[in-house]
């Protein structure tokens, strides 16, 4: 009922130079305390201090009226929810932002046997008293309502790994919390592990090795025989070309080789024994050259089908190391956040598992359009789309997650994209090298 109705005001104050960063934190957290229970609406207010103090003018006002149910709600609140509202505040802010808070009814009459006098600056180890992901009073390293590991710090590095390890890929309902706000929500998981709500989603590294394998598979099965084509005739034409017996008990004898692979090859050649006058030759089906001081001399199709194998082997190790650097980068750009290097690197892993997805159905799309002729049109416009929705959606998620300005963001993604595509470029080159290294060394 109205009569019933209250109301919880909070003021915060912060120094003029992070105005831009507060503002667009208190979007969304005032947005995340709308889905609390029994909390009905929030007037964000902008008032201007009125005062010549210089000490003042540097600093920036902000006044939020939340309209609660009941009472009940309000006490509920500080009981269950406030300690981790306000921990997320002091991971953004630390000390820079300053609270003040006071419980009325909506005649604006303080209620009495309320404590609102609390600061938003709360010690780490209070904030250990509740679980961070539901809000339960904690009495062990483990929460009696939900189990989720009593962490009082943003990710820990060894839980993550030993998350990781410790369950495999068992996939449960965490799959269906997990994959449809990865899709459709830009930075909502990265910021969900980051204020401590862990239990109900997938580990970010399972969720990254899960997408990306299940990428890599199915890339490699539908697009794998197009990623380099060796021209098996020789000279354009097509005659069968002639093999030496040595060059047949090569290829009888490659470990590299399938059984129908080999098969295949002699059925497509002349058997020639070599005689007098023809020892050194080779034929055209042959690739020769030198590389790292090595002559190589192998089939043009032994070449291709070592260097699909190389690729398929090395490039998803290759994409996992380049991940810390990435995080690394976003750490640089955003030092003033106050992120440890793991939230940056559980960000990066919540979006490369993003990306390897979007270009999954890609791939399944260009194979759809492969084998159904009318549908070769809507499949390139379709993935026009996905493209692009994957380029919105990144500069998207480091708004969300990052919470600055968008004139910041855009800036700052325009800059670590491009520092991105160069060092995606030169870890691309760096593996090929390996690749044909392994190849020649074989």
């Amino acid at each position: 009922m109205a009569a019933s109705t209250v109301i919880y005001e909070v003021t915060l104050e912060a120094d003029a130079g992070i105005r831009d960063q507060l503002d667009a934190w208190l979007k969304t957290h005032v947005h995340d305390m709308l889905q609390l229970p029994g909390f009905l609406s929030a007037r964000i207010q902008r008032p201007t201090l009125q005062t010549d103090s210089p000490e003042d003018k540097q600093l920036v006002r902000r006044v939020v009226r939340y309209k609660l149910a009941s009472r009940e709600f309000i006490e509920q609140y500080f009981q269950q929810h406030a300690a981790r509202m306000r921990a997320e505040t002091v991971a953004h802010f630390g000390e820079q932002l300053r609270a003040s808070r006071r419980v009325m009814d909506r005649r604006g009459h303080d209620l009495a046997g309320i404590d609102s006098t609390a600061t938003a600056v709360v010690p780490a180890a209070a904030v250990g008293l509740r679980c961070l992901n539901c809000g339960e009073a904690l009495s062990g390293k483990f929460c009696a309502n939900c189990g989720q590991q009593n962490h009082t710090h943003a990710a820990p590095l060894l839980g993550v790994i030993n998350d990781f390890f410790g369950n495999h890929f068992g996939f449960d309902t965490k799959f269906f919390h997990s994959i449809l706000p990865l899709l459709f929500r830009p930075g909502f998981l990265s910021r969900e592990y980051s204020a401590g709500r862990r239990a109900r989603y997938i580990n970010p590294l399972r969720l990254y090795f899960f997408s990306s394998l299940v990428f890599f598979f199915m890339a490699w099965s539908f697009a794998g025989s197009q990623l380099m084509r060796i021209n098996d005739s020789a000279n354009g034409t097509n005659a069968k070309p002639e093999l030496s017996q040595s060059q047949r008990h090569k290829i009888e004898d490659n470990q590299y080789l399938s059984p129908q692979q080999k098969k295949s090859i002699l059925d497509r050649t002349q058997n020639r024994i070599q005689g007098a006058g023809s020892h050194g030759t080779s034929s055209d089906n042959d690739v020769n050259f030198n590389m790292f001081g090595r002559s190589v001399q192998m089939s043009k199709t032994e070449l291709r089908t070592r260097m699909i194998r190389s690729f398929e082997a090395d490039l998803p190790k290759l994409m996992f190391i380049f991940l810390p650097l990435v995080a690394l980068l976003l750490k640089l750009f955003y030092i003033r956040s106050r992120r440890y290097y793991m939230e940056h690197l559980v960000f990066t892993l919540h979006n490369h598992a993003f990306v390897f997805i979007a270009m999954l159905v890609m791939v399944l799309t260009n194979s759809l359009a492969k084998h159904v002729a009318w549908a070769a049109a809507p499949a390139h416009y379709f993935n026009v789309i996905v493209g692009w929705y994957m380029v919105i959606y990144i500069f998207i998620a480091m708004r969300v997650y990052y919470q600055q300005s968008y004139f910041m963001t855009f800036v700052k993604y325009l800059l670590i994209g491009f520092i991105y595509w160069l060092a995606m470029l030169a870890t691309f080159i760096s593996g090929i090298v390996l690749i044909v290294y392994q190849v020649t060394a074989s």
